[in-house]
């Protein structure tokens, strides 16, 4: 559809007052008049277009309404848009949709001999030019508040990761379900190294043809071996009664490298021995630490003299 700017068609200035604008309007109505060229075809469109811009321009309301639209888009005289991207979406079951042709009908059965970026504006023609609304011409609460594009709708989502892939960055492929179409669509993202827990996601989902953002929350999973406290890493390590007892020199496997620590002597399940500094790192560069939580584990295979040492160990106590 082309834009019509009724300023240039009448030859004022946007911020001309009303009697500019019938001055303007009476000089080229009387210039174009089709009983003084009743064989000129171009005569007789330009004064249509002349009574047309006037018919918005002399209307307080309408030209209100015809500003805030072209203040939106800041088009220009017979420049080509899409009305389904400034709200009108909802008028195509009136006019010939699909092929970038639109007929208009109006409400009394006759045409209204204007354009139709006039009735797609406007809708009723004439008789509805004097009790126009904030509503434009009839097409309801989108236009309350002037002029926008459709508004994008919000699909959420939801991705599990595991801890080396929130370190590490990963990339995965969602399956969204596009409600206008009722079909599948395939959403590739990356999630960035450094994502938190409850974390969100914001995809352009006009990349796949879907007139919504989607919103993806980022969940890092728990395993048997690591959890995340915050930005602390929780690495459970396995030892022996023995080692827990008198203390030992470990080496311990992390998302961030081998490190050799001191299992302090009389240590007990469930204590904590801190590494500063070597936790997870979040997207703003914060670190936090790690930390080994000690589970003492019983031997499952003794031997006889093992088995012995314990039911002496047992009499004792």
């Amino acid at each position: 559809m082309k834009y019509q700017d009724y300023y240039e068609i009448l030859g004022v200035d946007k911020k001309a007052n009303a009697d500019e604008i019938k001055k303007a309007y009476r000089k080229l109505a009387k210039k174009y008049h089709p009983d003084l060229h009743p064989d000129d075809k171009e005569a007789s469109k330009k004064f249509a277009k002349i009574n047309e811009a006037y018919e918005v321009l002399s209307d307080e309301n309408k030209r209100k309404q015809y500003d805030m639209f072209g203040q939106s888009g800041n088009f220009s005289q017979g420049q080509n848009f899409d009305p389904s991207q400034y709200g009108f979406s909802d008028i195509f079951s009136n006019f010939g949709a699909g092929n970038g042709s639109y007929t208009y009908t109006s409400s009394t059965g006759g045409s209204s001999g204007f354009s139709d970026f006039f009735e797609t504006l406007f809708g009723g023609g004439r008789a509805s030019s004097r009790s126009s609304s904030t509503n434009f011409g009839g097409f309801g609460s989108s236009f309350k508040n002037g002029f926008s594009k459709n508004k994008k709708s919000k699909i959420k989502a939801k991705v599990n990761i595991s801890l080396d892939e929130a370190m590490s960055g990963v990339s995965r492929t969602l399956k969204i379900k596009d409600k206008e179409t009722n079909s599948i669509k395939e959403i590739n993202i990356n999630v960035p190294s450094g994502m938190t827990s409850g974390k969100k996601l914001k995809i352009d989902g006009s990349k796949y043809n879907l007139n919504a953002d989607i919103y993806v929350t980022v969940e890092i999973e728990e395993d048997s071996t690591y959890r995340l406290d915050g930005l602390d890493i929780i690495k459970k390590e396995r030892i022996s009664p023995w080692d827990a007892y008198f203390g030992e020199k470990i080496t311990v496997d992390s998302p961030n490298g081998k490190f050799k620590i001191n299992i302090p002597e009389k240590i007990e399940a469930g204590n904590k021995i801190r590494i500063k500094g070597k936790g997870y790192k979040d997207l703003k560069g914060k670190i936090g630490d790690l930390y080994i939580e000690i589970l003492i584990d019983n031997p499952k295979n003794l031997s006889e003299d093992q088995i012995d040492l314990y039911k002496k160990l047992k009499e004792i106590n």
